[in-house]
């Protein structure tokens, strides 16, 4: 994995015209991390030539950053709309993985400041986290082990993008092959509104921040 890391990260840096085989790790290296968010958009698709469905990233990776976010940053007004993308979700996460936590959940919307939401979620769990622990074995499973690379190489330099794993996911689910079901598209839809989803004792916790009141 090191040795294919380090002719991508190559790769990258000769685009973006910076010095070749320096001693940073792929990991470690900000270049990949933050200066191809800068890149025109004929260089930025072309660093996704390499890796595996490599228009449908760059598709994606480019519209979270310079794009027309459409229906994806679509206000959802009230509680029902938040429910409702909430539980397109559920069911995507259910149909892969299911349990008996996520069959027909009670679902709870409730707003707050960022005090409170991190005392509520600090007692729960994101509704995400077995597809995002899995994401992985799934990308490697449509893919081998160039997807297993792909999955390592892109995943930090697309969370540097908003800093939240859901954006950075909804990238990397293209590299699946389950064009079936999109877990993170609602999760998304949810994120531009500034929700989180939460799985808790009682049920699904949707969360709206709102620090005006």
């Amino acid at each position: 994995m090191k040795k294919q890391h380090k002719i991508w990260q190559n790769y990258w840096r000769q685009i973006m015209g910076k010095p070749l085989n320096v001693e940073t790790d792929p990991d470690c290296d900000l270049d990949l991390h933050f200066d191809i968010w800068d890149l025109e958009k004929d260089l930025f698709f072309k660093l996704f030539e390499k890796f595996p469905k490599s228009q449908e990233l760059a598709e994606r990776a480019y519209l979270l950053r310079w794009g027309e976010l459409g229906e994806l940053n679509n206000k959802l007004s009230s509680e029902e709309e938040l429910i409702q993308e909430a539980k397109k979700s559920i069911q995507s996460i259910y149909n892969l993985f299911p349990s008996d936590e996520l069959k027909n959940p009670k679902i709870v919307v409730k707003y707050g400041n960022d005090k409170l939401r991190l005392e509520l979620l600090s007692k729960a769990g994101s509704i995400s986290t077995e597809v995002d622990d899995e994401l992985c074995d799934l990308i490697e499973k449509a893919n081998g082990e160039n997807g297993y690379n792909a999955y390592f190489f892109l995943s930090e330099p697309m969370y540097r993008l908003s800093s939240s794993y859901i954006p950075s996911n909804w990238i990397l689910w293209t590299l699946t092959d389950r064009t079936d079901i999109d877990p993170y598209t609602p999760l998304l839809k949810l994120y531009y509104n500034d929700c989180d989803v939460a799985l808790t004792n009682d049920g699904v916790l949707i969360f709206k921040l709102n620090n005006e009141e």
